[in-house]
Formats: structure tokens, C-alpha cells, sequence
């Protein structure tokens, strides 16, 4: 791998607020949280957008939580199943009201 792990990335960005770096990690993980999002979202694409924008919101509000000795994909992917987990929830009691 050249450059910067997206580890060392993500920690740049915590605690220098380096957008750049954080940039390199969202491209690096573009691709597999879309994928993943996509899964999750049941192949909605709008609901798909919208955990991501939720995973990034949480991912860059919660910098400070994310355990810089564990690789940073899978935290990612833990914020967007919990994302993807309210929006089932939320789903469900709109269904119920229904």
C-alpha cells in the first residue's frame, strides 16, 4: 500500500482536523461502505445515500471514540449498521402507525 495507512489518516484528521486526510479515508472507503450501504438499505439507493451521510456525520462527530489501535473500516462499518439498524426501526413503527 502507498502513502499513509487510513488509520494514520483517520488519527491526522482527529487531532489536527486535517480534512484532507479525512478525505483519503472516504475515498479509500467509498467504495465498500456504498456496498455495504446499498445491502443494508434493501438496493434503495436514497436510503442507501442517507446512511452514508449518517456514517460520515457520526464517524466525524465521534472521532474521539474510535480506538486508533483497531483499523478504521470496521468502525465505519459498525456506525453504518447502527445506522441501518434505526432506519429498520423507524420503518417498522411507520409501518405499525400505518
Amino acid at each position: 500500500m502507498n502513502g499513509p495507512s487510513n488509520e494514520t489518516l483517520f488519527l491526522r484528521f482527529r487531532r489536527a482536523g486535517d480534512a484532507r486526510a479525512l478525505g483519503s479515508v472516504f475515498d479509500a472507503t467509498a467504495g465498500e461502505l456504498a456496498r455495504v450501504a446499498g445491502y443494508l438499505a434493501g438496493g434503495d439507493p436514497h436510503a442507501a445515500g442517507d446512511l452514508l451521510q449518517a456514517t460520515w456525520l457520526t464517524a466525524i462527530e465521534r472521532a474521539a471514540t474510535w480506538d486508533e489501535r483497531r483499523p478504521v473500516l470496521p468502525w465505519l462499518l459498525g456506525i453504518l449498521a447502527n445506522h441501518a439498524r434505526g432506519l429498520r426501526r423507524k420503518q417498522r413503527r411507520e409501518t405499525t402507525a400505518a
